[in-house]
């Protein structure tokens, strides 16, 4: 009797495990909030791809993508974590980095690479008529309780444009990976028609506070220094001297 129940409790056992690795990622779509929609999922699990995936939140635009692919890590279930590997394409978009989520609710983006092209309908502290393309570089984020608790890496805007289409160059903003707030980081150009090196102070709060300095190039676009004028007064080497303050609240 007892090698039959144990037979029987074996199979029972090797029937769950295939299961769980075969489980289709289709019947989860039922179970998704309806914040999120995704128009197609196939694969399983453990590995699969939702296609068509709308995100969408009170008074916020929607979040779109083409598709968006992951791979679950099955060890970390163990450290009772969820971590997984995502890959996700849409509209002037593409990125890729590794997302862990504990009980706790503390979340962690790691080894983050990816672009994305801006405008003031994506980031609301652009203004209207300008664009950029942002690229993450290995950039790792902690959040919890909606504030960052972690953050490492390099961000980078290129071809920022004005609505009149003058172009401002392109800026490295790169922070050393820190675990506690404030956290800073340095902002500069990478070439262009102005010269910028400063600091980036990003607080608990999530007030920010940004000051450098930055002088023009030889060759620098007729209008650009009025409107640096607006930022702060060119010295008698014309250099300018600026600090900006802010909240993400």
């Amino acid at each position: 009797m007892r090698a039959r129940l144990r037979f029987i409790l074996l199979g029972l056992a090797a029937f769950v495990i295939a299961l769980l690795v075969v489980f289709p990622a289709a019947w989860l779509k039922g179970l998704l909030p309806p914040q999120l929609t995704c128009g197609s999922i196939s694969g399983s699990i453990w590995r699969g791809q939702c296609n068509a995936l709308a995100f969408t939140a009170p008074g916020q635009p929607a979040l779109r993508l083409d598709s968006l692919d992951w791979r679950l890590h099955p060890l970390a279930l163990l450290r009772a974590r969820v971590q997984v590997d995502i890959a996700a394409t849409g509209n002037d978009l593409a990125a890729r980095g590794v997302l862990t989520a504990n009980s706790g609710g503390y979340i962690e983006v790691a080894g983050l690479s990816g672009s994305i092209g801006l405008d003031h309908s994506r980031l609301a502290a652009l203004p209207a008529g300008w664009s950029a393309r942002a690229e993450a570089s290995n950039l790792s984020l902690g959040l919890s309780g909606g504030h960052i608790t972690a953050l490492g890496g390099v961000l980078l805007a290129r071809q920022l444009r004005d609505a009149r289409g003058t172009g401002f160059g392109d800026f490295r903003l790169e922070f050393p990976r820190q675990e506690a707030a404030p956290f800073r980081g340095t902002l500069a150009d990478t070439g262009g028609p102005m010269q910028l090196r400063s600091q980036l102070v990003l607080n608990a709060d999530q007030s920010w506070q940004l000051g450098g300095t930055v002088v023009l190039r030889p060759g620098s676009p007729q209008g650009l220094a009025a409107a640096l004028d607006q930022l702060a007064p060119a010295d008698l080497n014309g250099v300018r001297n600026f600090r900006l303050e802010g909240s993400a609240n």
